[in-house]
This record gives C-alpha cells, structure tokens and sequence, in this order.
C-alpha cells in the first residue's frame, strides 16, 4: 500500500514538474502575444492539476478558529497568484507540491496574522475593504485552450447563462442574491460592502456563499469559454 501512494506521489510530481517546465519556456516578460498565451494556458493546467490532486495541506494547526473555510479559501488563492507570479523560484531538487505547501502555510499565517491584527473576529479581512477575485484571477481558474477570454465574452456568458444555472442558485430567501448579480458584480469591480448592500443581504453571507460555489462556478463557466 505504500508503495502505491508513493508511486502515485511520484508520478503526480513528474506531471507537475512538466507543467512548471512548459510554464518556465515562455517567460512572464515576452512582449510575443503567443507565448504569453501559451504561458498562461500552462499554469492554469498546473493550478488546476494542484487544485483537485488531493495533496494540499489541510493546515490543521488552524482547524479551531471559526473563520477556518473562509481563511483557507483566501490563503490558497494568494498562494496560486504566487505560483504564477514565481513559478521561475521553483527548484526541481523538491517535489512540486512541497514547494506549494511551504507557500500556503506561510500566505495562511499571513491571512490570519492580518485578520488578528485589524481586531476583526467574525470575518476575514478580504471580505471588507478589498476587492473580491478579479476576472483575471477568475481566469486562471478556467482551462483556456486556444486563447484567454476577453471581459466582454465572460460578462456576455453569465449574462445569457444559457442553463440558468446562475440565476438559480441564490441566498435563502433572497433570489435577487444569486450567483449571475455576484459575478456581474464581481466583473463591475465592486467590493463585498458594496455588493451586500445592492443585494440587501450581510456581507458574510454573500461572501461565503460565494466561495462555496467557486468550484461550480468555474465548472459551468468553462464549458462556454
């Protein structure tokens, strides 16, 4: 049994190692359209490969504090944005996800660091005064095959929300809350204060109940991207 677990660790390691290679070719300050395309296509294949291998710490030294999710949640996306911005920093002596690891405890301390020292206990402090994911951090969530979505398609996609997918999913109670207003929102550049008093619901619960369908969100996008 441990000789499969480590056979899969391996061979997970390999795949993530090639992804870091193909990112490294074309680097971040090529003014050539095309590589910088093909870059941004290679790390979010080596996001999402992270994302749903089932290897991320869970960071349990952190279970006990009431905002864990949401703290988890900030903490991972600050660690993807760093991965991008220095996948050349990696050493292939490590496995790829030590390396992701080490990032993410250290962005974790920091979220909660920050959230202490502004004496904030109910909610974590992105859900305040900063802006929710932008469309470009949106982006790197979706698998782009052929080129990276302009804000215009992404805006007419949720806009037309085909499936009615995101005007269906809404707050409790609130149906003017729903997923498609959210990202409107999101995409328009407002802040969480700013999109829990247009909906008329608390800024926890928007925001909470927007990270839980990030997942679903970015499956449903990607199918017209």
């Amino acid at each position: 049994m441990t000789n499969d677990f480590q056979h899969r660790d391996d061979a997970l390691n390999q795949e993530l190692q090639q992804l870091v290679n193909e990112a490294k070719r074309y680097p971040p300050e090529s003014e050539n359209p095309t590589d910088r395309a093909k870059r941004r296509i290679a790390l979010n294949k080596l996001i999402n490969t992270i994302r749903y291998a089932g290897r991320l710490s869970n960071q349990t030294q952190w279970l006990g504090l009431p905002n864990y999710e949401d703290y988890y949640n900030e903490a991972l996306q600050h660690t993807f944005i760093e991965i991008c911005q220095k996948i050349e920093q990696y050493n292939p002596q490590y496995p790829v996800m030590a390396w992701v690891n080490k990032i993410f405890g250290r962005r974790f301390y920091d979220v909660v660091k920050k959230d202490r020292k502004a004496g904030i206990t109910q909610l974590p402090k992105n859900q305040g005064n900063t802006q929710v994911l932008s469309l470009d951090e949106l982006n790197k969530d979706l698998p782009v095959e052929n080129e990276i979505s302009e804000e215009e398609q992404l805006k007419e996609i949720i806009e037309n929300d085909l499936e009615n997918f995101l005007i269906n999913e809404y707050i409790l109670e609130h149906p003017q809350a729903n997923l498609k207003a959210i990202l409107l929102l999101i995409l328009s550049g407002k802040q969480w204060k700013e999109i829990s008093e247009e909906l008329g619901v608390p800024l926890s619960t928007a925001s909470s109940f927007y990270q839980r369908r990030m997942h679903k969100i970015i499956t449903y996008l990607k199918k017209y991207i």
